[in-house]
C-alpha cells in the first residue's frame, strides 16, 4: 500500500506541476493569439487527464504485477460486462470527443454571445464533457458537448459582432407617415449606440393592414446586447416624439363575427329601444 500511495502521490504531483507549466504557457500563448483561448484551455485539460490516467495505470501495474494477467482474463471471460461498461461510458467518451472537435473547429468560444434554446447566453467555459452557458438572467446551462455540436446555435460574436436592430411600429392611416418616418430616423441617429452604415438607419413602409401603416426602422449596434438596449430606448423616445407631433400608434382591434340570427336579434332589440325612446318623447 505504501508503494501504491507513493506512486499515486508522484502522479498527482507531476499533474500539479504540469498544470502550472501549461497554465503559464497558455497565458503567453493567449497574449499572442487571444482567439485560441478556448482551444488552449480544452487541450490543457485533455493533456492533464491523459497524464493522470497514464500515471495511475503505470502505478497500478507496478505495484500489482499480476494485475495485467488478471485484467486480460477478465476482459476475455467477461466480454459481456466489458460491452455493458463500454456502452455506459459511450456518452462520456462522446462528450470528450465532441469537446475536442469543438475546441479545434471553434463554432463557439469562451466569451461568445449565443442563443441556445431561445435563451441569450454567454459561453462561460468549455470543459472536457460539458459547455457552461451563462444566461442573461445569470442562470447556468450545463450543456453536454455532444449536444452543443449537434444543434443549431446562433452565435452573435462569430466573425462580426455588429448587429442590425429592426423596430416595427404601426401608425394609424390618419397620421402623417412622412413625419413619422423622419422622427424615427432622427431618434435612431441621435442614439449614442447607433452605428451608421451606408443608408442606415433608415425607415421603410412594410405593409398596410387592418390596423394601419406598418413601418420598419433598421439601425445598427456594435453587438447583440447593445442592440437590445438601443431598441428599448428607441421605442420609448419615438413614442414621446410621436405624442408631441400628433402621430398615433395604431391600437389593437378585435373583430367579432356574428351569425345572421344573432344579428337580427340585435337589430330588433335596437329598434325596440329606439321606439321606446320615441314614445317617451
Amino acid at each position: 500500500m505504501f508503494y501504491l500511495a507513493l506512486g499515486l502521490g508522484i502522479t498527482f504531483l507531476i499533474a500539479f506541476l504540469l498544470n502550472r507549466f501549461i497554465t503559464k504557457r497558455i497565458e503567453k500563448l493567449f497574449a499572442k493569439n487571444p482567439s485560441m483561448v478556448t482551444t488552449y484551455r480544452f487541450l490543457s485539460r485533455f493533456i492533464l487527464l491523459i497524464a493522470i490516467l497514464v500515471g495511475v495505470t503505470i502505478t497500478a501495474f507496478a505495484v500489482f504485477p499480476g494485475l495485467e494477467t488478471l485484467v486480460s482474463s477478465l476482459i476475455i471471460t467477461a466480454g459481456f460486462l466489458s460491452i455493458v461498461l463500454g456502452l455506459a461510458a459511450q456518452q462520456s467518451i462522446s462528450n470528450v470527443i465532441a469537446g475536442l472537435h469543438s475546441s479545434i473547429a471553434r463554432p463557439v468560444e469562451v466569451g461568445d454571445a449565443v442563443r441556445f434554446h431561445d435563451d441569450f447566453c454567454y459561453v462561460e467555459d468549455i470543459t472536457l464533457t460539458n459547455t457552461i452557458l451563462r444566461t442573461w438572467d445569470n442562470r447556468r446551462l450545463i450543456v453536454p458537448n455532444s449536444t452543443l455540436i449537434s444543434e443549431v446555435i446562433t452565435n452573435y460574436t462569430k466573425t462580426d459582432p455588429a448587429m442590425l436592430a429592426p423596430i416595427f411600429i404601426t401608425i394609424t392611416y390618419e397620421s402623417d407617415v412622412d413625419k413619422a418616418m423622419e422622427i424615427m430616423v432622427k431618434e435612431a441617429k441621435a442614439h449614442h449606440d447607433c452605428l451608421p452604415l451606408g443608408d442606415l438607419p433608415s425607415v421603410v413602409v412594410m405593409d398596410y393592414d387592418e390596423l394601419g401603416i406598418k413601418l420598419r426602422l433598421l439601425s445598427r449596434a456594435k453587438d447583440q446586447p447593445t442592440a437590445f438596449m438601443m431598441t428599448r430606448d428607441l421605442l420609448y423616445s419615438i413614442k414621446k416624439r410621436f405624442d408631441e407631433k400628433g402621430i398615433v400608434i395604431a391600437p389593437a382591434r378585435t373583430y367579432i363575427a356574428l351569425d345572421q340570427a344573432t344579428q337580427k336579434q340585435i337589430i330588433d332589440f335596437a329598434k325596440t329601444i329606439i321606439d321606446e325612446n320615441a314614445r317617451h318623447k
